[in-house]
């Protein structure tokens, strides 16, 4: 004895066909480009966080080289160490335009520090401040490089990366800067004590 089971699903015509290949065609050519916009868009973040990110060591290690200049732990103060400090802060400076060209939306506060900075490299008013001014002046520079690095880099401790490579692909923690970090670096540069 023979048992026929008719087929649950209904023929598969070939206008059926045609109508699932379209579907599948339309959600390809609809989906890819949207994804493959978004993994560019996503990748081209990531790259501009870790850009940001080097500018902002190199940041930290000219305003480090120019404090420890002007507290006079590295050398003695004298006429060459006052050009290694301005030239010091040109490159810090140097470093603050680069970040704000990448991060246009904090390029203001970004400029204010960045007219701070330049208002020191003046030959007079380094030139004119005692050893105690220059002390405080130091530990000023000394806050700032750091509020500036760590507003840039603090989203390397939500990934398992560093700044040589970046965030994972799929890192979706906050991003870079830390506005407060930044805006107290503002706030340190604009109170920079004049002599």
């Amino acid at each position: 004895m023979t048992i026929v089971v008719k087929n649950p699903l209904p023929r598969l015509t070939r206008r059926r066909f045609l109508m699932i290949v379209l579907v599948i065609v339309i959600v390809l050519a609809a989906g890819v480009p949207v994804t493959s916009y978004w993994a560019l868009q996503r990748n081209d973040m990531h790259i501009r966080w870790d850009l940001q990110a080097t500018y902002a060591e190199e940041f930290w290690s000219h305003a480090d080289d120019a404090a420890g200049l002007l507290s006079g732990i590295v050398a003695h103060w004298s006429n060459v160490t006052e050009i290694f400090v301005s030239n010091e802060l040109a490159y810090a400076d140097w470093q603050l335009n680069s970040i704000s060209h990448l991060d246009t939306s904090h390029a203001n506060q970004l400029f204010r520090i960045s007219y701070a900075i330049e208002s020191l490299r003046t030959q007079d008013y380094i030139h004119n401040m005692n050893s105690s001014q220059r002390m405080n002046l130091a530990t000023q520079l000394y806050s700032i490089r750091m509020k500036v690095r760590n507003a840039y880099t603090n989203y390397l401790n939500y990934t398992s990366s560093g700044t040589a490579a970046g965030p994972p692909f799929w890192y979706s923690g906050p991003s870079p800067p830390d506005e407060r970090l930044l805006q107290d670096a503002v706030n340190i540069a604009l109170g920079f004590q004049r002599p």
